[in-house]
């Protein structure tokens, strides 16, 4: 077979994961909200040809997720068999290690009901692993053979393999985390930059029209992730997503990075600081790069122009990046999530100077939006990839080809 065959088979199976994907998950939550219910009558509900049912049904059965359950009514034939979910079926595990240590977890089931929650922390790297053990035990309610895949949400640079390559908040460095999770779990698990995954939750909370999408988060850093085409986007060496490093003063403020008036330098809470200690000269007590952007907000809310006129600056400068996307990358959609979005002034300025900035576009039009999933779009995100991440290694889109 030629290259472009093996291409043209990629996408065909590519195409008809997602749809079964999709599938999946319907039949998921019809076998869920019955309780009980035959083949037959999931066909009728979903509108799916009974073929289609039995086959996926048939997947489900193999991976443990849902079971039969005795035989129903007869309507003129055979007494037709009940499948229901399997009370110790086999779930979705999402955990997410915070830039402190603090572990977030949550197991799903396929259908995307929530099972459970749990917390744990964790101090030095030797930990972490034995730490996320923990919480799948947690998780799972002591029954480590139930997750069906993994997902985890990792702060600084992550390398394909799930080694944290530098995590320079935990001061930690070359931790291997993916490698000993598989050969004590055996499941399929991925780890991710968190920023990355929060991008992919805010792309799964959104309809299915949603194929690329940009997420920028602002606060004492800024931060971004990048799908496309439904995927996380990596780029050469993980760095697809650097846009709080995108320079856009030559002659600006030195950047942590090196270089001169980066994103991050125009935005931050500490550039924020800056800002209002340049406009108002002394600052009120207490106030702090931690509290700055809530200052402000505040500020905007009682008509306070010095923290107007703040947020007007950190806006346009947001927008100039925002439009430098939108060009280079042409997303669906650009997701801000910061506290700043709370401000009247900063979305209206936001708002008013991309589309004054932006190059008109031949066809569809962006969206430019408030993250609404906040600080939840991370472990939200990582459940959604550990879901994508089942489908994609249980050859979903070969049965019945």
């Amino acid at each position: 077979m030629t290259s472009y065959g093996r291409s043209k088979m990629k996408l065909a199976l590519g195409h008809n994961a997602a749809i079964k994907e999709q599938n999946l998950k319907v039949i998921l939550n019809v076998i869920r909200e019955a309780g009980l219910i035959s083949r037959a009558e999931i066909s009728r509900q979903t509108g799916l040809s009974r073929s289609t049912v039995s086959e996926l049904v048939g997947f489900l059965l193999r991976q443990g997720i849902i079971e039969e359950a005795g035989t129903g009514d007869s309507i003129g034939g055979r007494r037709p068999i009940l499948i229901k979910i399997r009370s110790k079926g086999r779930v979705i595990c999402a955990i997410h290690l915070d830039d402190d240590g603090t572990l977030e977890g949550r197991a799903e089931d396929l259908a995307g009901a929530e099972i459970n929650t749990a917390t744990d922390k964790v101090r030095e790297a030797d930990e972490l692993v034995p730490g996320i053990l923990r919480m799948i035990e947690k998780l799972t309610n002591g029954y480590t053979n139930q997750p069906a895949a993994l997902a985890l949400a990792l702060p600084g640079i992550v390398s394909p393999e799930g080694t944290i390559l530098s995590a320079v908040n935990l001061g930690w460095s070359n931790v291997s985390v993916v490698q000993p999770l598989t050969e004590r779990l055996g499941i399929p698990i991925k780890a991710e930059n968190a920023t990355g995954l929060a991008a992919y939750g805010e792309m799964s909370a959104r309809d299915l029209a949603v194929h690329n999408l940009v997420y920028l988060r602002i606060g004492r850093v800024v931060g971004a992730g990048v799908i496309a085409n439904n995927r996380l986007h990596h780029g050469l060496r993980g760095s697809a997503a650097e846009i709080g490093h995108m320079v856009l003063d030559i002659h600006g403020e030195r950047c942590k990075c090196g270089r001169r008036g980066c994103l991050e330098t125009k935005v931050s809470r500490r550039a924020a600081l800056a800002l209002l200690h340049h406009y108002q000269g002394t600052l009120p007590p207490g106030l702090s790069i931690e509290n700055v952007f809530e200052y402000l907000v505040e500020g905007d809310r009682f008509d306070n122009p010095v923290a107007q006129k703040v947020l007007t600056e950190i806006a346009r400068s947001t927008a100039t990046a925002v439009v430098n996307v939108l060009n280079v990358l042409g997303p669906d959609v650009v997701v801000i999530e910061s506290v700043l979005c709370d401000s009247r002034t900063y979305w209206t300025v936001l708002i008013e100077t991309a589309a004054e900035e932006a190059l008109p576009f031949a066809e569809g039009k962006y969206q430019l939006v408030a993250s609404s999933l906040g600080k939840e779009a991370v472990i939200v995100g990582a459940i959604a990839y550990a879901t994508r991440l089942f489908y994609d290694n249980s050859q979903i889109a070969t049965i019945g080809l």
